[in-house]
């Protein structure tokens, strides 16, 4: 009652009019409401997770039981070509029984480089049956940045898209060696390498024996998804049985999906959003999933409406391109009732609701390696969810120990009181998210990568008391009083753009790969009515020496498209500490500012594939959005 009191206090005074006072009246309502469903959801969440790990459920355990329920259900819609749960089911048995006999085993890593697809669900899931963890490949990567995720794991072989022939023969050319690694091709292709097996013959059922029993338990890993972090090259995040289920559970009850509901997932299966909290609700529950190759944001609603489509996911990204459509017929008659994702901008909202008719908007923020989320289930404007107000911290700290601490913004260090503890954020201000880890409660469990050095940089201790232990996100959050928190940036290196994590490692040793130059500094800037931070290289060259025509077409050969930059800055030097490390947090607060910044900087101009040097000119259209990034 003390605790209400104060709520009280705080909220209500001064009290101007009775018009305010019925206002907060209704916010604290609201927000006791939201507090008590946020704490059911946990509480069914921990329930069902503990029956799971009590009967050492796994992912592909699950899937047999809901294939065996939902027999002739549809599974998976794949432009316009259809999949049955007996279909599918009978396909994961193919996998898993034929690399059984080819003599994988329980902790074999293979290595998966395919478009969104049926089949690619099938591989991964049979994989697991027999104890392999599948290692998601983003089918953007190519050359050196192929190699790493192949090579940073032990991967035993890799399965391969036909299409995607040339960026594995590139692969093997610079393969170390002695790392032999198996090839399995899928798809037509007459000019695959003599050692290319085509997967298609090892699943011929005449080849077949009796389909292999399912071994695994609760806390095996069964995939890697990378992932940029805050630092360095992309990182193998550990998804096991236990995270998978959580996660599912945990989507499906915030998202109110019924087994009818039919979802939308044109976000590529080797992102934790698409691979995890889309095919999840599939796998585990036998909701129908509807896949794309590549996201389309003119056939987006087309595709919505054709295949009777009730809820939809996204990523920050999506909201923007769907905007800038010109109106069409399937917008109006679609009947999708929940728009589920992160990252969705703030500004976006009340244009993409009042437009689109979306009754819910399910905003999540969470990491894919990461032990805590927070989500937002009630449609508050912006928000990424939530931390429980009215809820004592004693019961919070037991069901729900993850909240935001107080941090150095440059440099994401924790700030710490006199005792050396963290300090935690209070209204209106902006923290890390923090989450506590507990290895022995699925829930609070951190894996981390595959990298068990990354995985002890992911870590800080003495947060609460000395010797505890909790995940650090390296993402910034601001909570308001009444409990909701608000996405703000990202601390370390990396930046996300165009809803890809990009890592500043990459893209310098690419640019310095290309310059010959010994210094070279990457990093975000906003740019309005962006989501995220576009990429911006200040290069240093004195002499003006660089070709930047030459460099774009390097970089696209080098590095995916989201990741090339999107401005360049000549400068004449870069100044290094003394552990020579280059300082960006003076770089990025100059940005693109032609005013500020005497040093010429070039804008990249994707439709004439050129960089343009900024002016006053472009700098204006760039504001009113007239020209596109």
């Amino acid at each position: 009652m003390a605790r209400i009191n104060t709520i009280w206090t705080n909220f209500s005074h001064p009290i101007k009019s009775l018009k305010n006072l019925a206002k907060e009246t209704k916010e604290i309502v609201h927000m006791i409401k939201r507090d008590s469903i946020g704490v059911l959801y946990l509480l069914q969440t921990r329930y069902t997770i503990h029956n799971y790990k009590v009967n050492d459920i796994t992912l592909s355990k699950k899937f047999e039981t809901t294939a065996t329920k939902y027999k002739h259900k549809t599974a998976l819609i794949h432009h316009g070509s259809a999949w049955t749960f007996e279909q599918l089911h009978e396909f994961v048995n193919k996998v898993a029984t034929a690399f059984a006999q080819a003599g994988f085993k329980k902790g074999d890593v293979v290595a998966l480089l395919m478009e969104s697809r049926p089949e690619f669900v099938g591989i991964w899931v049979g994989l697991s049956k027999i104890g392999c963890v599948t290692s998601l490949l983003n089918t953007n990567l190519k050359s050196q940045n192929l190699l790493h995720p192949v090579t940073v794991v032990e991967t035993r072989a890799l399965i391969y898209e036909a299409q995607f022939q040339s960026e594995v023969e590139s692969l093997l050319s610079i393969m170390p060696k002695g790392h032999n690694l198996q090839l399995f091709s899928f798809g037509a292709n007459q000019s695959k390498p003599n050692e290319s097996v085509p997967l298609e013959s090892i699943l011929e059922p005449s080849k077949l024996e009796k389909v292999v029993e399912h071994k695994g338990s609760f806390a095996d890993p069964i995939l890697y998804i990378f992932t940029s972090g805050t630092t360095g090259l992309p990182k193998a995040a550990i998804i096991t049985n236990s995270k998978y289920l959580i996660n599912g559970t945990g989507i499906r009850l915030v998202t109110k999906m019924k087994p009818e509901d039919r979802i939308y997932t044109p976000l590529p299966l080797y992102h934790f959003a698409g691979g995890v909290l889309g095919m999840t609700q599939v796998l585990m529950h036998g909701n129908s999933s509807v896949l794309r190759h590549k996201f389309s944001a003119s056939h987006f609603w087309e595709d919505c409406v054709k295949n009777e489509c009730s809820v939809a996911q996204y990523i920050g990204e999506t909201g923007r391109y769907l905007l800038a459509q010109p109106q069409d017929e399937y917008e109006k008659i679609h009947k999708v009732r929940c728009f589920y994702g992160n990252g969705l901008r703030p500004q976006l909202w009340p244009a993409f609701r009042s437009r689109f008719r979306i009754k819910d908007i399910v905003e999540f923020y969470g990491a894919t390696e990461g032990n805590g989320s927070i989500i937002n289930f009630n449609n508050r404007e912006g928000s990424c969810g939530f931390r429980p107000v009215f809820i004592p911290h004693w019961i919070l700290s037991k069901i729900y120990p993850n909240f935001l601490i107080k941090v150095d913004e440059n440099t994401g260090e924790p700030v710490r009181d006199d005792k050396g503890l963290c300090i935690r954020i209070k209204p209106g201000e902006i923290g890390q998210f923090v989450g506590m880890i507990n290895n022995k409660d699925p829930l609070k469990r951190f894996d981390g990568y595959s990298n068990s050095d990354m995985t002890q940089k992911k870590i800080v201790r003495d947060v609460l008391k000395h010797g505890d232990k909790f995940y650090a996100s390296g993402d910034l959050l601001e909570v308001d009083k009444y409990g909701y928190c608000y996405f703000r940036d990202r601390t370390g290196d990396n930046f996300r753009w165009k809803g890809e994590n990009v890592s500043t490692g990459e893209i310098e040793g690419a640019i310095a790969e290309f310059t010959h130059l010994s210094d070279c500094s990457v990093y975000g800037v906003q740019v309005s009515g962006y989501e995220g931070r576009a990429g911006m290289a200040a290069i240093a060259d004195p002499e003006r020496k660089v070709n930047l025509d030459q460099l774009l077409k390097y970089l696209e050969d080098k590095l995916p498209r989201y990741a090339i930059p999107v401005f360049i800055r000549i400068v004449d030097k870069i100044d290094i500490t003394s552990t020579y490390k280059i300082p960006k947090h003076l770089l990025q607060k100059e940005s693109f500012d032609i005013r500020l910044v005497k040093d010429p900087i070039y804008i990249l101009d994707w439709r004439n594939r050129c960089y343009l040097r900024l002016d006053q000119q472009i700098h204006d259209k760039l504001s009113r959005g007239e020209f596109l990034l």
